[in-house]
């Protein structure tokens, strides 16, 4: 039986596997190393939620009335497009979120035929408690580097983001 891996000996043997398939070494570096912290991050968040009774997909709900939290508000239809799901699903995830007093539904004054979705404050809470929490396990994953080397590393993603936006135009 083959013992576990630790993280970075698995991250270098993914690597070099990719690398004598014929992919080019630095690209594959940085991009198993995203893709690997990104899954660790991922596993930790669900596993974050589901202490919360919360699943990730009204997780995304949340996030997205959070970014406009104040006397924004988003529509169903607004909600389903931009956590890419059906309007009928994001119906059922926005009854379980109103059962729980984290999201209310108002009618729109301006157009009484639309119905516009809304933090509540138990819902607020509740993300920013999950945020303060998420940041404890963030600093720790990049305690190692220092603060010039941190920002270093944000910088380069953040322009590696940027490029995104711009093969999408």
């Amino acid at each position: 039986m083959r013992a576990r891996q630790t993280e970075s000996a698995a991250y270098r043997a993914a690597v070099r596997a990719y690398v004598a398939a014929g992919a080019d070494e630095q690209v594959q570096r940085v991009v198993t190393a995203v893709h690997r912290l990104s899954k660790r991050l991922e596993k930790w968040y669900d596993a974050q939620l589901a202490d919360l009774n919360v699943s990730a997909n009204e997780w995304a709900v949340l996030s997205e009335l959070a970014r406009v939290r104040g006397d924004e508000a988003l529509t169903p239809s607004q909600l389903a497009q931009a956590t890419d799901v059906a309007a009928s699903s994001m119906t059922h995830r926005l009854d379980r979120l109103v059962a729980r007093d984290l999201v209310v539904r108002d009618v729109d004054p301006d157009n009484r035929t639309r119905v516009l979705v809304r933090l509540t404050d138990a819902g607020w809470q509740l993300y920013a408690d999950v945020i303060q929490s998420s940041n404890l396990v963030e600093a720790d994953l990049i305690a190692s580097l220092s603060p010039e080397q941190t920002d270093a590393l944000a910088s380069l993603l953040e322009t590696v983001i940027e490029g995104l936006d711009e093969s999408d135009g």
